[in-house]
């Protein structure tokens, strides 16, 4: 799998040339978006690490995001603060 290339919405969502999106919906709820379908991810504080935070992607995986782990992975970095994708 390539590197997508991401841009910024105005609306803060960070979108991909491959067709998918994810933006924050709420501090602890992120949606991902891929044509007419879409999920919510859970997000999560770590108890020893505040400043740590974790993206369950595992939880909302499924046939019609096969691919969701590795673009979350990809978004992960160019979120403010630190995100871990599980």
């Amino acid at each position: 799998m390539t590197t997508p290339a991401l841009r910024t919405r105005p609306d803060g969502a960070l979108v991909c040339d491959q067709g998918w999106a994810v933006r924050f919906v709420t501090p602890d709820l992120l949606e991902y978006s891929r044509g007419e379908a879409s999920c919510m991810v859970n997000v999560g504080a770590i108890a020893q690490e505040r400043m740590r935070r974790r993206i369950y992607a595992s939880e909302s995986s499924s046939d019609y995001f096969p691919h969701l782990h590795e673009h979350l992975q990809a978004v992960a970095q160019h979120l403010d603060g630190r995100y871990e994708v599980v």
